[in-house]
């Protein structure tokens, strides 16, 4: 019995310890020696090309190419699947990227803010109505929201409103 689950072991261990996740570059894109901005540019990958995603560490991915090239991509840069692939439609989860089935654990969560403005840069900012107005032209009407929600097995909870030291309106303080 060990000597069959060895052997198993031993054919799955490569698949297991790449995750066998696969994606493509979307754009130009360095593959990086290491996982940081400044270290040393091995090669560009052009935009389409294939990667196998061997782990992933921040915001980066150490990647293989079918070239048997490895390094380190940002994570941005890499759309999972196939770019072959048409989309599956059928409902508008399945259109931006949000299957069904489960996705792959990662070990860290990772956050991206914005970089380049400077606290006066924030403090000088002065509204643009005409921007906030197109926001308004991507607003869900209620009808395909409730059919979208019913589509994924969502249904309605109440969120109640939070007054400015966090706490619900209506709770008691």
């Amino acid at each position: 019995m060990t000597r069959w689950l060895s052997a198993l072991l031993f054919l799955f261990a490569p698949s297991l310890a790449c995750g066998g996740e696969s994606g493509y570059t979307y754009q130009p894109t360095e593959l990086k020696a290491r996982p940081f901005l400044d270290a040393q540019t091995v090669a560009t990958l052009p935009t389409r090309s294939q990667v196998e995603i061997v782990r992933r560490q921040g915001a980066w991915m150490q990647i293989r190419t079918p070239e048997k090239r490895e390094g380190w991509v940002r994570m941005l840069s890499v759309r999972l699947g196939n770019p072959d692939a048409k989309p599956s439609g059928g409902n508008f989860l399945s259109v931006i990227g949000i299957r069904s089935r489960p996705r792959a654990q990662t070990t860290g969560t990772v956050t991206t803010g914005v970089r380049g403005f400077s606290e006066e840069d924030l403090a000088k900012a002065e509204p643009n109505p005409a921007e906030a107005e197109k926001l308004k032209g991507f607003a869900a009407k209620p009808a395909d929201a409730n059919r979208v929600a019913q589509t994924g097995g969502l249904s309605a909870k109440p969120v109640p409103y939070f007054d400015e030291d966090g706490k619900p309106l209506g709770a008691k303080k």
